[in-house]
C-alpha cells in the first residue's frame, strides 16, 4: 500500500528532469532497490491499513454506545419494565448493552453485585479493543527494522558486485548501489509513521468512547442503589422512584 502511494509520487519527480540527464528515476530507483525484505514491509502496510479501515468502520458511537438505545434503557428502568429491559438489550451487541446486561443479571444479588459485573465487562470488551489496535503499534515498530534489514540486504549485495569486480566498480556505481538499498529504509520509515501514528488515535478513540459508555451505564445502574434505611443485603431498588409507593424489587433473572 505504500509502495501504490509512493510510486505515482516518484514518477513526478521522474518526469521533473525533463529527460535530459541520464541518471535514473525515482521510479527506477525503487523498483531495483526491492528487497525481500521489502515484501514484508508492503504486506504490513497492507494489514496496518485494514486494521486503521476496520477500526474506523467498527469504533464508533453508533456501535458502542447509541443514545438512543440509552434513553430507551432508561424508560424501561424508569418504568420498573425490568425483564423487557433485559430482553431488549440483550438482542444489541453494542458496549453498552453488553455491559448493562451483564449488571442486570446479577440484579438479584444486589447493587454491588450489578455495579461489579458491569465494571469487569466493561474492562473485558475495553482489553479486547486495545489488543487489536495493538497491532499497529508492532507493525509501526517493525517498519524501521524491515527497512534497516532491506538496507543492509542491499548494502552487501553492492559491496558484493563491488567486491567482484576485484575493486574497479566506480564511486558512481557504488553510490547508485546504495541509492536503492535505502529504499527499503524509507519504505520502513513510511509504515511506522502510518502505524504509531494511527496508533495513537485509535488507542484515544477507543479510551474516549469506551468511557462514555461505561459512564452511561453506571448512571443507569444508579437507579438500583438501595435507600439509606434498606437493610444491609436486601437486594437493589429504585431509589429515585417516588416514595409515596411502594417499590418492586427488579426482577430480571434470566
Amino acid at each position: 500500500m505504500l509502495t501504490c502511494v509512493l510510486m505515482p509520487l516518484a514518477t513526478l519527480l521522474g518526469a521533473g528532469s525533463g529527460g535530459v540527464s541520464t541518471a535514473p528515476t525515482m521510479l527506477e530507483i525503487f523498483w531495483q532497490g526491492i528487497e525481500v525484505p521489502t515484501y514484508f514491509i508492503v504486506v504490513g502496510s497492507f494489514v496496518a491499513i485494514a486494521l486503521i479501515v476496520e477500526h474506523f468502520l467498527t469504533v464508533r458511537q453508533s456501535n458502542l454506545c447509541p443514545p438512543e438505545q440509552v434513553r430507551r434503557a432508561r424508560q424501561f428502568i424508569e418504568s420498573r419494565s425490568f425483564r423487557e429491559c433485559l430482553e431488549h438489550l440483550r438482542r444489541s451487541s453494542t458496549f453498552f448493552a453488553r455491559t448493562m446486561t451483564a449488571a442486570l443479571l446479577h440484579a438479584r444479588h444486589g447493587f454491588d453485585a450489578m455495579h461489579a459485573a458491569a465494571v469487569e465487562k466493561s474492562a473485558e470488551l475495553s482489553a479486547r479493543m486495545f489488543r487489536k489496535v495493538e497491532y499497529l503499534n508492532i507493525l509501526g515498530n517493525l517498519g524501521p527494522l524491515l527497512g534497516l534489514l532491506g538496507t543492509v540486504w542491499g548494502m552487501i549485495e553492492a559491496f558484493g558486485e563491488l567486491g567482484a569486480a576485484g575493486g574497479q566498480a566506480s564511486a558512481g556505481q557504488l553510490a547508485g548501489g546504495i541509492s536503492k538499498a535505502l529504499v527499503n529504509t524509507l519504505l520502513g520509515l513510511a509504515l511506522a509513521i502510518v502505524g504509531l501514528g494511527f496508533f495513537g488515535v485509535c488507542r484515544n478513540r477507543i479510551d474516549a468512547l469506551t468511557v462514555s459508555a461505561t459512564v452511561a451505564a453506571l448512571d443507569l445502574l444508579e437507579y438500583f442503589r438501595p435507600s439509606p434505611a434498606a437493610r444491609p443485603g436486601e437486594p437493589a431498588t429504585l431509589e429515585r422512584s417516588s416514595p409515596s409507593k411502594p417499590v418492586p424489587q427488579p426482577s430480571v433473572q434470566s
